[in-house]
């Protein structure tokens, strides 16, 4: 997490209207916030690797947390996830699967693959609060957030 810019977030969405609603709610939340995106999931796991494109660090820092959508293709956010998983470095890293149903079914596989959390798309203002202080380390790690 930079001081400056405040937590590093990528997002991991296909959808143009469902990637803008969740940016809406991380600034209508207020958090400072450096964010990232990418619409694929094979973008996901170059980013996340450092490969390809995304190679040099100074331009694509690692993510403080992965915002990922559940409903990809040709690969799901499960498998993403599982995928991510798989890498000693990647596996505290806090990943929430953003899901468009809340079947019980669905989140079961969620928890399976070790998510920290799932949220119903679209991501409300108050969820996002909520997801942010679920996912960051501590209390003292989101407190030290910046708020405009």
């Amino acid at each position: 997490m930079t001081q400056d810019a405040g937590p590093r977030i990528l997002l991991v969405e296909d959808d143009n209207a469902d990637r803008e609603k969740t940016l809406e709610a991380l600034r209508k939340h207020g958090l400072r916030y450096e964010a990232r995106f990418v619409t694929s999931p094979h973008e996901a796991l170059d980013y996340l690797a450092g490969r390809g494109r995304f190679h040099e660090r100074s331009r694509y820092p690692m993510p403080d947390l992965v915002l990922l959508d559940i409903s990809l293709a040709p690969m799901d956010g499960l498998r993403v996830l599982a995928r991510i998983r798989e890498v000693e470095a990647l596996r505290s890293l806090p990943v929430v699967i953003l899901c468009t149903t809340a079947e019980e079914r669905e989140r079961a596989m969620v928890e399976s693959v070790r998510a920290h959390a799932t949220a119903m798309k679209p991501v409300s203002p108050d969820d996002m609060r909520d997801l942010l202080r679920m996912t960051y380390p501590s209390p003292l790690a989101y407190a030290a957030m910046r708020f405009e």
